[in-house]
């Protein structure tokens, strides 16, 4: 019998996938998306509230058995949960975790109270009522010397003082039995001079002893909780450690590897071991590019690449779903992962929307477990769709005005990736320097500036860079402008704020989400976008970017984010929705030609 947290799903009229998911970057497939609907059913009946990512994973049932020859054969989904839910694992619907270390009678749990209490000892030895009394103690009597001390350096500072004007006035008298009398003078101010000396150190001594003893103390205890806090240190280390040694994962093939193996990857030998390079890992047909970041040991012409384990490896929703259905038994099909639940503002993620695998916990582990699977290719290297060629819209002998389509890769990448570069040396052969002078994202499509040289590369660079050019993009929203809402949109959701403003919110990479982008108003840079809503259609908001600073997504960022439009670009597959397409077009460009000096302007029309 099945466990739980195996559920029937109804095969319908959808076509089985050819191959599986390829977790960085896909399409969900409609199976996915119809068991997305069902668990996002789910956490609606469980009361769920915190915002988190789920996962599932498509599967045929009885692949062991006589049923897996049969093309009507039981389909299955199963679901899982990133990190913990409710605060805990005992979910029976969704998947077990792949270590449990929430069970109480678990060593994690035993050794962690152990660390807890050690935390606990540190914290009442340092908030103790005798440490406080003496560490009041210590400040009063401190206080009781240094003003003490304070009040002898005054005394002797005025004595001082006083003695020179008796010199002074000494010097300028004259009368008998001066040399006498002046003997007699000085030897009285030398003896007071001393005397206010001594008083100084006296009150330097003041209640030396005691704050000696009470320091003493102070110190011992001080010992104490730091041997505790290095004790709890080396312990959470240890446990840590112990923890990712008992995760051990399986692949398309039914072999086993450990995390910690995981991440200590074999890679070739480098020239330079400390510099940082980005290598291709291929793993059984699977190639990731992945930074080499240091070489710990050299053995036989190879070098092993440690990479830190993240916190949390292991606990996504794609390890979890693919080492449950491996351990039943299951054949797995499909798998996607969406967002259900609020989100901050900094890490915006549209409920409902589908996400690719996480890269720095996810890619190595998932570069293991997909092998012995027949995994689509990664689509930035296989684009879905035929590639439209690019158009030039003008050119003379020192620049050039394209039109790049959708999928085209703006600079070179991956060896088989579609980019401007290879084609414009392939259209003007006597290209000399650099070419492409700005950037699109591959899924937009837009008129863009190539040149021709280094000089006038150079030169169209610094007008970027002065914020010189002016640029237009035309994009469809999900979502509807509240000023414009008539009765025919009166249930649909109605979140850009008004027709036209300003945008400024500052973008930074998303670390733990590449190639994501969020808002960082720590560490951001400086993005601002000026919009204009120009209508409404069936689709969406059709709206004007004007952006003034050029960030990478920076769009799409605002768009997406609650601070900004709350209303994500139609088809954005990393801020918002699958579509055929991403709605966004450069659709014109303003420039200054660096050879003839004349204002250009060229626009061309959105495809959509």
């Amino acid at each position: 019998m099945l466990p739980s947290y195996v559920h029937p799903l109804e095969r319908g009229m959808e076509e089985l996938p050819d191959a599986f998911t390829f977790p960085f970057r896909y399409t969900p497939h409609p199976l996915c998306r119809r068991a997305a609907l069902i668990v996002q059913d789910k956490l609606r009946e469980m009361g769920v509230k915190e915002g988190k990512m789920f996962g599932v994973i498509i599967c045929k049932a009885g692949m062991n058995n006589e049923e897996r020859r049969n093309k009507n054969e039981e389909l299955v989904f199963l679901a899982a949960y990133s990190g913990q839910l409710l605060g805990g694992y005992d979910h029976p619907w969704f998947v077990p975790p792949v270590v449990d270390y929430l069970d109480p009678e678990c060593y994690f749990q035993k050794e962690q109270g152990e660390i807890v209490g050690l935390g606990r000892r540190m914290e009442a030895l340092k908030n103790s009522e005798e440490r406080k009394e003496w560490q009041a103690r210590v400040t009063q009597l401190t206080a009781e010397r240094d003003a003490a001390v304070a009040e002898a350096k005054r005394v002797y500072k005025e004595g001082r003082e006083a003695r020179a004007h008796e010199r002074e006035r000494m010097n300028n008298e004259e009368r008998r039995n001066k040399d006498e009398e002046w003997r007699i003078s000085e030897t009285m101010m030398i003896r007071e001079s001393q005397q206010q000396k001594a008083d100084i150190q006296r009150a330097k001594g003041l209640h030396r002893e005691e704050i000696a003893e009470l320091e003493g103390r102070l110190a011992a205890l001080n010992a104490t909780v730091h041997e505790l806090y290095e004790e709890r240190k080396r312990r959470s280390e240890a446990l840590q450690q112990w923890l990712f040694e008992q995760f051990v994962f399986l692949n398309g093939r039914g072999e086993q590897r450990g995390l910690v193996e995981i991440f200590r990857r074999p890679t070739r030998s480098l020239a330079r071991p400390q510099q940082r390079i980005s290598a291709s890992v291929a793993q059984d047909g699977l190639t990731f590019s992945q930074p080499v970041v240091s070489v710990a040991t050299r053995n036989g012409g190879e070098a092993v690449a440690e990479t830190p384990i993240p916190s949390g490896a292991g606990e996504c929703c794609a390890p979890k779903l693919l080492q449950a259905a491996y351990l039943l038994g299951l054949e797995p099909l499909a798998m996607a992962e969406f967002w259900w639940g609020p989100s901050t503002p900094e890490h915006y993620k549209e409920p409902g929307a589908f996400f690719p695998a996480c890269h720095n916990k996810c890619r190595p582990i998932l570069g293991f477990m997909l092998q012995g699977l027949n995994v689509e290719p990664d689509p930035a290297e296989h684009y879905e769709q035929a590639l439209k060629p690019v158009r030039i819209v003008w050119e003379d002998e020192s620049l050039a005005v394209i039109e790049k389509p959708e999928g085209w890769c703006s600079i070179p990448g991956k060896s088989d990736q579609a980019n401007l570069y290879d084609e414009a040396l392939r259209l003007w052969p006597d290209i000399d320097g650099s070419v492409v002078v700005h950037r699109l994202d591959q899924d937009t499509s837009g008129v863009m500036v190539i040149a021709k040289n280094a000089r006038v590369h150079r030169a169209l660079s610094q007008q970027f860079e002065r914020r010189e050019v002016k640029k237009r993009y035309v994009a469809i929203l999900e979502g509807r402008s509240e000023r414009m809402k008539n009765e025919r949109m009166k249930s649909e959701k109605c979140n850009i704020p008004s027709t036209s403003g300003i945008i400024q919110l500052p973008i930074g990479p998303d670390l733990e989400n590449m190639p994501r982008r969020r808002v960082d108003w720590e560490n951001g840079k400086e993005a601002v976008t000026i919009y204009e809503v120009i209508g409404e259609e069936a689709a969406g908001t059709r709206i004007a970017f004007y952006p003034q600073t050029g960030r990478t997504h920076q769009l799409r960022v605002h768009s997406a984010s609650p601070e900004g439009l709350d209303a994500p670009i139609v088809g954005d597959r990393l801020y918002g929705h699958v579509a055929d397409r991403l709605y966004l077009h450069a659709e014109a460009i303003d420039f200054v030609h660096p050879v003839t000096h004349e204002r250009l302007h060229f626009e061309v029309p959105a495809p959509f």
